[in-house]
This record gives C-alpha cells, sequence and structure tokens, in this order.
C-alpha cells in the first residue's frame, strides 16, 4: 500500500512538471511574438513620423489643360487680342507696336505665325485662329507701351499668353479637384524624403482621360524633378488615380477625350 502511495505521488510530480514546463513554454512564446508585434509596430511608427516630421521644399501640385484654357468656340470667334486678355491687362496698354499670333507645337514656338500692328487680328492671323482644333496651342505675343503709374512715363512692355483649345465642357474629376490633389500630395510623401537641400526640379506628366472617363496614355510630358524614383512615383500615382472622371464635351454635346497635363515643382518656379 505504502509502495502504491509513492508511486502515485511520483507520477503526479512528473505531470505537474511536463505541464508546467509546457504551459511556461507556450506563455515564453507569446511573450516573444507579442514583443516581435510591438517593435514591428513601433518601428512602422517612427518611419511615418520620420516622413510627417521631414520638412520637404513648399511644392506646387497642379491638374490643369497644358496652358490658359479657351474653348473652340471662343478662339474661332475671337477678332481682336482684346478677346484673349483681362480687363487689367486690356487698361495697360496705351499704343500697340505689334501682334504676333504663333502656333506653339511640342512646347515650342513653330515656324506658322502672322504678324500685325493694331489690336485687331489680320485675315492670316484669324486664318491661323480658326484653323484651330481641340488640344492646339498657341500664342499672342502683343509688344505694347504702357504707362508707369509712378513715373508716368511710356515704357514698352509685352504680353505672350501661352493658350490651349479646350472643348466646350472639360473633363472633370468627380470628387472635385481638391481631393484629386491631396491623393495625389499624401500618397507621395513618403517619396519626398529623399529631396536633398530643398532641391527639386520641375516636372510635367500628360494624360487623357476617355470618352469613357478613364486615365490613359500617361507619359513623361516635359523635365524632370531630378529624382527618378519621384518621377516613377508620380507616374504610378496617375495611372492609378482612384474615383471617377466625367469625359469632356465638345459644343455639340458629344463626349470627347481631352488631354490634362500634372505638374509638380517647386511653387516658387511653376
Amino acid at each position: 500500500m505504502k509502495r502504491n502511495t509513492i508511486i502515485l505521488i511520483t507520477t503526479l510530480v512528473i505531470i505537474s512538471l511536463l505541464i508546467f514546463g509546457f504551459v511556461n513554454r507556450n506563455n515564453t512564446e507569446v511573450i516573444s511574438d507579442s514583443s516581435f508585434n510591438s517593435n514591428d509596430f513601433a518601428l512602422k511608427n517612427q518611419s511615418k513620423a520620420a516622413i510627417d516630421n521631414k520638412k520637404t521644399p513648399d511644392l506646387y501640385y497642379g491638374v490643369d489643360a497644358r496652358f490658359a484654357a479657351i474653348n473652340k468656340v471662343d478662339v474661332h470667334n475671337a477678332r481682336t487680342i482684346f478677346d484673349f486678355l483681362n480687363d487689367g491687362e486690356k487698361e495697360q496698354i496705351m499704343h500697340i507696336n505689334s501682334v504676333d499670333v504663333i502656333l506653339v507645337r511640342d512646347n515650342q514656338l513653330s515656324h506658322i505665325s502672322a504678324y500685325g500692328t493694331t489690336s485687331k487680328f489680320t485675315d492670316e492671323q484669324l486664318k491661323i485662329l480658326q484653323s484651330t482644333d481641340y488640344f492646339s496651342h498657341f500664342t499672342v505675343r502683343t509688344e505694347f507701351k504702357s504707362k508707369n503709374k509712378e513715373t508716368g512715363k511710356l515704357e514698352e512692355r509685352f504680353f505672350g499668353p501661352h493658350i490651349t483649345v479646350t472643348p466646350e465642357k472639360q473633363a472633370t474629376y468627380v470628387d472635385g479637384k481638391e481631393t484629386l490633389l491631396n491623393y495625389l500630395k499624401e500618397n507621395s510623401k513618403e517619396s519626398m524624403i529623399i529631396i536633398k537641400d530643398d532641391k527639386l526640379g520641375a516636372i510635367k506628366l500628360s494624360f487623357i482621360i476617355s470618352k469613357d472617363g478613364i486615365v490613359k496614355d500617361v507619359k513623361h510630358d516635359a523635365m524632370t524633378t531630378g529624382y527618378p524614383s519621384i518621377d516613377k512615383k508620380m507616374i504610378n500615382l496617375l495611372e492609378n488615380i482612384p474615383g471617377k472622371w466625367i469625359p469632356a464635351e465638345n459644343a455639340k454635346g458629344e463626349k470627347i477625350e481631352q488631354e490634362l497635363v500634372f505638374t509638380l515643382g517647386p511653387r516658387d518656379g511653376c
């Protein structure tokens, strides 16, 4: 009897030791896993804090027509330079020296131009303006005399706005332009931490909004930020813009494609 009791007690002690060891090992594993997850979470928070605290240059983000947008009907109906100037600009002109209407191709002034000496467009100038189609580009360079408000003397000046012929109803982002720009800013923050000495070049990326309201044909249009990874990131963000677009429409209400241009760069250089 005594022997059986001793065996029973010994068996219970062994079982207790085994159970304690198993439970202790599991607790150790749980603590180990918890420590790993905590460290991982801390690293992510540190990385996010570094991005948030990293000072980046004051950057300009913009999505617009390539140049100042004027719809096709208004361009074809224009008869004088004043059709392309605002009230403040009109008031500055005291005497017109010359007016050049020049087509812009591949972001450069072309050889297709017509010269005039008054505010009224010549027949040749009208011919150029009325030959333009959607997404044609041109400039009206006006050289003139303007009175200096302080001295009262006449000074030589010029206006040379670049203009893009746009649809009568331009493509629009359903959630609004501000939401679109915030998407581009917020999702590019991490890429901007590599900028050194606040030096960033300007970049232009063109893309098309299709008749179905889909972004397509994203292209590196001109210039570069100087950081290939940032250039690539912005292309990727444009290709994956969330949400929907309302496609452009011509004067007949027909849906047409529209080119838009995204510009990124120092605010004082765009």
